[in-house]
């Protein structure tokens, strides 16, 4: 399942549809099993093309993103981020050979940063690399940089199933799905939704401790299962349905004096073309309290994120922000009265 050629015509709102936006571009679109997995193909694709091994990466990350590169021989630079996302480099910041990673934060676009990429004069322009991951229903993102990544099976309920986007060719050298790996989280699903939610969520954490030492047996191909799942799913309602789940509790947090005392939202709105994958926000006291209020109702709120505490000195500002945040969980589209529950935590919470 290679996109070196065209894509098949399928559903006009799966998954296929939404990359081919990007064939049309000229680009080459790679189907993968995880986000790690593309991003490791990108910079094995970046070592031929002769970077100078030498990768920026924000202070605030998610925690397994580091491992990636070391993995793959780069040495890693941090770069800070401002109160709006927008990237603070120090002085001298990338030279044209380094690679530059950049990140769309919890389903949002990122403006700041690619106003930022479209600013860099191309005799001075660093290798680039998207990381939306955690935007990958977003439709907006993902045309600036050398290269994107998407990771869908954060967004349904999928085993596996991610993609890189490439304005290089990409010698895509994958080895085969984990189908053990698939099974757990197929599995871990199940028990979801069976009602289980905490033998769901535990297996679920167990497959991604698993994925991170599987780090050597990268890249890998997305499972036939899980890619002709992505290829029904309707990404564009989905999307839509999270927008709106986003503003009604955004809107219901800014209406609460006894909560905007305990929690604020990382984003003031939701932009048209957000596709949210929870609502970030900074909580001032008691985060692992909210968290397991939500916990109890069988809803995951997770931190956003813990950082290493090696940045604590050197990024004040950013380790502070992953040592506040939480992700509050959306409704999912077929159950909105899990609106009412949110809500509810949430009231306890500012009591």
């Amino acid at each position: 399942m290679i996109y070196s050629e065209h894509l098949p015509v399928t559903n006009a709102d799966g998954v296929e549809e939404f990359l081919r936006r990007f064939e049309r571009n000229g680009m080459m679109v790679i189907p993968t099993d995880t986000g790690r997995s593309a991003l490791v193909l990108a910079l094995r694709t970046l070592v031929r093309k002769g970077c100078s091994g030498t990768a920026w990466i924000p202070a605030y990350a998610c925690p397994s993103l580091p491992p990636v590169f070391r993995n793959e021989g780069m040495r890693l630079h941090r770069y800070g981020t401002a109160s709006d996302f927008r990237p603070i480099f120090p002085n001298p910041g990338p030279a044209k050979e380094d690679i530059v990673f950049v990140i769309h934060y919890f389903g949002f676009s990122n403006h700041r940063v690619l106003g930022w990429i479209r600013s860099i004069p191309p005799e001075r322009r660093p290798f680039l690399i998207e990381d939306c991951a955690g935007s990958s229903l977003t439709e907006s993102i993902g045309f600036d940089a050398d290269f994107s990544f998407f990771s869908f099976r954060k967004f349904f309920e999928v085993a596996d199933g991610a993609a890189l986007v490439s304005r290089f060719p990409v010698q895509p050298e994958l080895n085969p799905a984990d189908s053990r790996l698939a099974e757990k989280r197929d599995n871990a699903f199940g028990f979801m939704r069976a009602g289980a939610f905490e033998t769901g969520l535990c297996s679920l954490k167990d497959a991604e401790a698993e994925l991170d030492r599987a780090l050597p047996l990268l890249p890998r191909s997305p499972s036939f299962k899980s890619w002709e799942e992505l290829k029904k799913m309707p990404f564009r309602s989905e999307a839509l349905h999270r927008r709106e789940a986003g503003r009604l509790l955004l809107e219901s947090i800014t209406a609460s004096f006894s909560l905007n005392r305990r929690i604020q939202p990382l984003l003031s709105s939701i932009p048209d073309d957000a596709a949210p994958l929870v609502l970030p926000v900074a909580v001032r006291t008691n985060r692992d309290h909210l968290s397991a209020l939500f916990w109890e109702k069988g809803l995951n709120c997770p931190s956003l994120w813990d950082l290493n505490p090696s940045l604590r000195f050197s990024f004040p500002s950013d380790y502070d922000l992953g040592r506040r945040t939480l992700g509050l969980p959306l409704p999912r589209r077929e159950e909105m009265n899990e609106l009412n529950v949110i809500l509810d935590c949430l009231k306890i919470f500012s009591t």
